[in-house]
């Protein structure tokens, strides 16, 4: 009975949109869900976690399955159905393919999942720009290392390698690759770090140049963390968005592009930026909370609702109170979520750049 519920919900979703008109339909299902009347009813919601438990959407799935209960009716915190991983490309897939977009089934995905997708990781099989956003947490993921940003003529003529710390190919630190590239380096990923603490240890021990720090974190404990690389010439270069303001030892560490109009004189342009750029926003998403699309613009109604309720009652304040995080929801994530998937022209220049380097670097 409950497969035929589903079938004829997402029945029901294909003849809303229809009842839409042209126009609306034009700018997106972000627009439609805005424009939808709130109270959508939604039968046996559940949270499908693209991770495991220790993965950043497994810690998000305990805070949100309760906050979350009282907006959409449920007597119980949300059910929650965990997946394998941390970068959370086994549970997307699992999302893309097997929900029936009837609302009742929402996804907390990590912004590493959609980094593998956008680089083409042959793992992914998922198309999250169609995802309807209901909630994101942003960050500003910093950039730690030994690196001298400022070009000589010098340099133009001679090869600069930089190891940069990375946890596989296609990982989250992709973009910290991609911005070496841009400033002029050869960039070499070191694969194999699972942890910051790992990368930041190699980094200290002189084992790599660059690590790439995304979870977010109040001031003082960023301090705390980055002191005992000091001493090794180690400092922070610059954060990949502007999301959220970091500060060491009370000074804003600048954005990627305020760093590279500081030492070129010029904002960066170009077509491998473009390519960065939706890399780093997608690099930037801390976890993402999406619903499938073409789910009924009345059941998007009710998981913004209950959203929004869980937000002014302050159950999101345990994340919100989180120094380093951004809390984004209902339709004011559309523009974010165009930010990471970006137009096919730079889709296509990462993966051919990728294409071109990965060989090297896996002949070291």
């Amino acid at each position: 009975m409950r497969m035929h519920r589903r079938q004829f919900l997402a029945m029901a979703g294909f003849a809303a949109l229809a009842g839409i008109p042209a126009a609306a339909r034009a700018g997106g299902l972000t627009h439609i869900a805005a424009i939808a009347p709130a109270g959508g009813t939604v039968i046996d919601p559940t949270l499908l976690v693209a991770g495991s438990a220790e993965s950043a959407a497994g810690r998000w799935s305990t805070v949100l399955a309760p906050a979350l209960a009282q907006g959409l009716g449920s007597p119980a915190p949300l059910a929650t159905h965990l997946t394998s991983g941390l970068d959370g490309v086994t549970g997307a897939n699992q999302f893309d393919t097997q929900t029936v977009p009837d609302g009742a089934t929402a996804l907390l995905v990590p912004g590493a999942a959609l980094v593998a997708s956008l680089a083409g990781d042959p793992r992914a099989h998922y198309d999250f720009g169609r995802w309807v956003p209901l909630l994101f947490s942003l960050v500003s993921p910093i950039v730690v290392g030994r690196a001298d940003l400022h070009r000589t003529l010098r340099d133009l003529v001679r090869d600069r390698p930089i190891r940069v710390a990375v946890s596989s190919d296609h990982s989250i630190e992709l973009a910290t690759v991609m911005a070496m590239a841009i400033f002029g380096f050869r960039p070499i990923p070191v694969t194999g770090f699972a942890t910051p603490q790992e990368a930041l240890t190699a980094l200290r021990d002189g084992k790599v140049d660059v690590v790439q720090i995304s979870d977010p974190m109040p001031p003082q404990t960023l301090d705390a963390l980055l002191a005992p690389l000091e001493q090794t010439g180690a400092t922070p270069l610059f954060t990949l968005t502007d999301n959220v303001r970091v500060t060491v030892h009370g000074t804003p560490v600048p954005s990627f592009a305020e760093r590279f109009n500081q030492e070129r004189g010029r904002p960066p342009a170009g077509l491998l930026y473009d390519a960065w750029k939706i890399v780093a926003a997608a690099a930037s998403l801390d976890i993402g909370l999406m619903l499938p699309m073409l789910t009924p613009p009345e059941q998007v109604a009710g998981w913004r609702h209950a959203v929004g309720l869980a937000s002014s009652q302050g159950a999101l304040d345990t994340l919100r109170n989180d120094a380093g995080r951004a809390l984004v929801s209902g339709p004011d994530c559309g523009r974010y979520l165009h930010d990471m998937t970006g137009e096919i022209t730079a889709v296509l220049m990462l993966r051919r750049w990728l294409a071109v380097h990965t060989a090297e670097w896996r002949l070291g």
